[in-house]
């Protein structure tokens, strides 16, 4: 299958200048946010991969959009079926595993994104942007940490409030998976849908499901349902804390996080 890397590159490019070049936005103008996140599952293989993953994302916020530059360190228990693609785990390889389990640990993928706001016109409007990925391959493939591939994407992302304390939200994306020697990756299709829910005036729910398209022809799509709790603080910090459940053998069957952020000047 031609992947048209060329296209997806000029895109974001393009997007990542704009941004650059556009006012930044008034008031906390940076975010800096962290997290903690275990996935534990088999895969559809006969190994459990047990992985810890934690971000470091710092943030700029412009007037019409914002920059963001992930930097994560990553540990993983498996044998070699399961690596990181965007920061998720996703089952790399066919068949049922049976090497031996190995834990390894370094530093992940950097991961580089943008989002460039193409309508936003008051709290009762559509929201819309567009975003643009890069991930990285500084994550040790021989480790099973990434796969040494350059990997770039493109999507949109709406948002709509739909009352006070309610928003609905949806997402698609389209990445180009970079192919490893001796292997050829399916590009990737990507989706979310939710809500988010305004508990009370400082705490906050958003509850995802979300579905990916496999990266070799046989596995099974990874899908899954999320839901995340976002207290904020009076003292400008949020605080989160989330739950993630695999719908199919190609997510991890469970998922916890917790995490915080903090906007600046």
């Amino acid at each position: 299958m031609r992947k048209h890397s060329c296209f997806v590159k000029s895109v974001f490019c393009a997007a990542f200048c704009a941004a650059l070049l556009a006012p930044a936005a008034r008031g906390e103008d940076w975010k800096f946010s962290s997290s903690f996140n275990f996935d534990t599952g088999k895969y559809g293989g006969g190994d459990r991969v047990d992985s810890v993953y934690i971000p470091f994302t710092l943030k700029r916020y412009y007037r019409e959009g914002d920059i963001a530059v992930t930097v994560p360190y990553l540990r993983q228990s498996s044998t070699g079926q399961v690596t990181r693609v965007g920061g998720s785990p996703m089952r790399a390889a066919r068949g049922s595993g049976g090497a031996l389990t190995s834990s390894e640990s370094g530093p992940g993928d950097i991961l580089v994104r943008g989002t460039y706001i193409v309508q936003n016109e008051g709290p009762r409007s559509c929201d819309l942007s567009l975003a643009g990925t890069l991930k990285l391959p500084t994550a040790n493939k021989n480790k099973g940490l990434g796969t040494g591939e350059l990997d770039e994407g493109v999507g949109v992302e709406f948002a709509k409030k739909v009352s006070p304390g309610w928003t609905v939200l949806a997402d698609g994306y389209y990445t180009i998976i970079g192919d490893p020697s001796g292997i050829d990756f399916n590009n990737q299709l990507s989706f979310d849908a939710g809500f988010s829910r305004r508990l009370r005036e400082d705490l906050w729910l958003t509850a995802l499901y979300a579905t990916r398209s496999a990266l070799l022809d046989g596995n099974a799509d990874p899908r899954e349902l999320s839901g995340t709790l976002d207290y904020r603080a009076a003292d400008g910090n949020h605080y989160f804390c989330g739950l993630l459940l695999g719908l199919s053998d190609g997510s991890p069957e469970t998922g916890l996080s917790f995490g915080l952020s903090h906007k600046f000047q």
